[in-house]
C-alpha cells in the first residue's frame, strides 16, 4: 500500500466513499458524519474539487439509516 500512496491524485484512487464511511465510523462512531463534512469544506476551501465531492459522497453515506433495509424485489404474479 504504501507504493500506492505515493501515486495517488485523488481520495477516489484510495477507497470508496463506502469504505471511507466504514473506516470513519470506526475512528469516529457517533460523530462521523461530521468529521466527513469537515473534510468535504477543507476540500472545497483548498479548491480540491474532486475530494471535495468524494467527501460529499462519505457524507452521505454515514447519514444513510442502517436499520433501514432496501425493499426486496418481488416476483412478478402471473
Amino acid at each position: 500500500m504504501s507504493a500506492e500512496l505515493n501515486t495517488w491524485n485523488s481520495f477516489w484512487d484510495l477507497a470508496t466513499p463506502t469504505e471511507a464511511a466504514a473506516m470513519l465510523r470506526e475512528s469516529y462512531g457517533p460523530k462521523a458524519a461530521a468529521a466527513a463534512e469537515e473534510c468535504a469544506s477543507a476540500a472545497k476551501n483548498d479548491d480540491r474539487e474532486t475530494d471535495h465531492f468524494f467527501w460529499l459522497a462519505v457524507a452521505a453515506e454515514l447519514k444513510k439509516d442502517p436499520g433501514v433495509a432496501a425493499p426486496v424485489a418481488q416476483p412478478i404474479p402471473h
